[in-house]
């Protein structure tokens, strides 16, 4: 559902099933916390974007993808 709202560019409504996703996934899943992150970032939640950006990053340092395009782009939003 996240990807169907997604595609539709309503992202409060993609990140709604996201987070959903990501809770049952107990956050361990990376590839639900970036669509998660993105979908924040989209929505202009970009605190809770960088949030779950760091819960990744945490879990699986190797996704440098994830600095870059989430939490850096968040934070430089939010600065403004």
């Amino acid at each position: 559902m996240g990807l169907i709202k997604e595609k539709e560019k309503s992202y409060v409504d993609a990140a709604n099933h996201y987070e959903k996703a990501w809770r049952m996934s107990n956050m361990r899943n990376p590839a639900v916390g970036f669509r998660l992150s993105f979908n924040y970032m989209k929505a202009n939640r970009f605190v809770d974007a960088v949030n779950v950006g760091k819960e990744i990053l945490k879990a699986f340092p190797e996704t440098p993808k994830v600095q870059e395009d989430i939490i850096n782009r968040s934070r430089d939003k939010f600065r403004c």
